[in-house]
């Protein structure tokens, strides 16, 4: 054990996993020495499953770890891995439960499938980091030093610790597209995206759509999370005045002047993200999970629940493939899959909303994208 590093007592979960990761015949060895350089998380998940799978992976930090948002909503099917963890049952009592989505002035965004009804919980991100270190962080080896670069070689990959000593690991898993050699910076995102978690009770979800501009509404218990959403040019100075932004989506929501005195009296934090499919997820034996792993769908509330199942179909591929090349190369594959449905659905010209703009007539069929990973031909269910 290296200098830093700590074991954890290795204890059951409280709750009895209903699914887990399975593994066949001639998985790799659980020798084989896997480095996780994130805490986020994608990279906890991915850490518990590959435990529960028989691992020993190692838990560090990246120079720009990623914490969940202030209120982390999970849709069903990344409760559905959680319940792998024994976490799904302790989100849902600690978290909103939503049952029912509407499309303001519209039809229902979603229905209940006959067979599983498709929900939503909304958790504090405090309550959630709290689960994940109780089910994963206190079974897994974890090092104080950060991992601040990685270099492939030629059987694994040499990862660098707090810009001094360097260690060779089979595989390395992160969602810190930085670390890698190959990473170029993006391009300015296009998709303006706005977040107030204090906004007034709502007794339901809903979604407002217009032609370039969008607003999600979920309940988490006693207030209300408002995520608002544009792709139309937005100056610098709009992007951070309450009045400015309450004007531009009055159109989408009455109430502006409730909306104004939230944005003013809690604040709001805005951000702005291009929405697009990553080029590649793994490179060498370095694999990419969370928000370096999936499309950007800003707005939809489905990046939490697209990272968890992010960390599942790596942990899988590494627990199934015969060596470590091959799982990573099974994985690329089966992201290419989703990133090509991506990029077909942003081209499909068959959307029955005319009025939308291209970038949003995607948003408004994220949820399809997403949800076709439970029931279609991807390792997910």
């Amino acid at each position: 054990m290296k200098t830093g590093e700590k074991r954890s007592a290795r204890t059951q979960p409280v709750v009895t996993p209903r699914y887990d990761v399975t593994v066949s015949g001639t998985h790799p060895t659980p020798e084989h020495e896997i480095l996780i350089a994130d805490t986020g998380l994608a990279a906890l998940v991915t850490a518990g499953l590959l435990d529960r799978a028989g691992f020993d992976p190692l838990l560090a930090s990246s120079p720009i770890d990623r914490s969940p948002p202030r209120v982390t909503v999970i849709w069903e099917p990344g409760l559905r891995i959680l319940e792998r963890l024994g976490l799904r049952a302790s989100v849902e009592r600690r978290g909103t439960r939503v049952t029912e989505l509407e499309r303001a002035g519209s039809e229902k965004s979603w229905e209940a499938d006959a067979s599983s009804e498709i929900a939503l919980v909304a958790v504090g991100r405090d309550q959630l980091q709290a689960l994940l270190d109780q089910a994963v962080r206190s079974r897994t080896r974890v090092t104080d030093r950060v991992v601040t670069e990685f270099e492939s070689a030629t059987s694994g990959v040499r990862a660098t610790f707090d810009h001094e000593g360097t260690e060779s690991f089979d595989v390395a898993v992160t969602a810190d597209r930085s670390l890698s050699a190959d990473h170029a910076p993006e391009p300015d995102g296009r998709v303006h995206t706005w977040e107030c978690y204090e906004f007034e009770r709502r007794a339901k979800a809903t979604e407002s759509w217009g032609a370039s501009a969008a607003a999600f509404a979920i309940p988490t218990g006693d207030s209300t999370s408002l995520r608002l959403v544009t792709t139309a040019e937005t100056p610098a100075r709009a992007a951070v005045s309450a009045d400015d932004v309450a004007d531009r989506f009055s159109h989408l929501d009455p109430s502006t002047a409730d909306l104004k005195r939230a944005l003013r009296d809690s604040g709001f934090e805005y951000r702005r993200v291009r929405l697009a499919a990553p080029a590649f997820v793994a490179t060498g034996r370095i694999g990419l999970v969370g928000p370096a792993a999936r499309p950007a769908l800003p707005g939809t509330h489905l990046g939490p629940s697209t990272d968890i199942e992010t960390a599942w179909a790596l942990a899988t591929s590494i627990a199934n493939a015969s060596g470590m090349k091959e799982a990573l190369s099974a994985y690329e594959r089966c992201r290419r899959e989703l990133s090509a449905r991506f990029r077909a659905q942003f081209d499909d010209q068959r959307m029955s909303d005319r009025m939308l703009s291209p970038e949003f007539r995607l948003l408004f069929s994220a949820r399809r994208l997403a949800f076709s990973q439970v029931t279609g031909d991807l390792p997910f269910n």
